[in-house]
């Protein structure tokens, strides 16, 4: 009689190998996929604050009279500004500290990441600066969003590209798709 033969059982080298690559190919779609509604979440975040920090401005305003003025934080993660910008990078959180000192919000918002690519920053001027002399009525403010993930449209509101604070100034700042400024007069 013939001896029976014993089946082996199992998988063969090359059917572990396609299974190993349909689990990496799934994997990096599950990434991929994940860091993109991270994305979305921080921008998304970050629109809220601009809103969050309009508003602030506003009741401000009212109760004021008049926009509240910049102070450069000597507490920053990049370095200490000078330059009379108030910027969320302070580690603090008081980088609109009259909102705070006024009871109006009790933190400061600051962009996720808050490093020196990721931050907001506000600035209150005078009618005539940055070249505005005779160009504008009233004071001003410029908010910005500094690095963004793209992930959400830039509102309506927003201004991108090389942006002037009026018509013929000589002055302007620089930027980009992911840097999206506004302005609100003083009147």
């Amino acid at each position: 009689m013939w001896a029976k033969q014993k089946q082996q059982t199992g998988f063969t080298i090359g059917e572990l190998l396609i299974v190993i690559v349909v689990i990496g190919i799934l994997a990096a779609i599950t990434i991929v996929a994940y860091n993109g509604v991270q994305a979305r979440a921080r921008d998304s975040q970050r629109m809220t604050d601009l809103r969050s920090i309009q508003q602030s401005l506003e009741l401000y305003k009212i109760q004021n009279g008049a926009y509240p003025t910049t102070n450069a934080t000597a507490a920053a993660i990049c370095a200490p500004h000078t330059n009379g910008y108030s910027y969320s990078d302070a580690t603090d959180g008081s980088w609109l500290s009259n909102l705070v000192t006024n009871k109006i919000i009790s933190k400061a918002p600051m962009s996720p990441g808050n490093d020196c690519t990721h931050y907001y920053s506000y600035l209150y001027v005078t009618a005539a600066s940055y070249g505005c002399t005779g160009l504008r009525t009233a004071n001003y403010y410029v908010l910005q969003i500094a690095g963004t993930d793209g992930a959400v449209p830039i509102p309506s509101d927003a201004v991108t590209g090389t942006w002037r604070p009026c018509t013929g100034a000589t002055a302007g700042w620089g930027t980009s798709t992911t840097h999206w400024t506004f302005q609100k007069d003083d009147i």
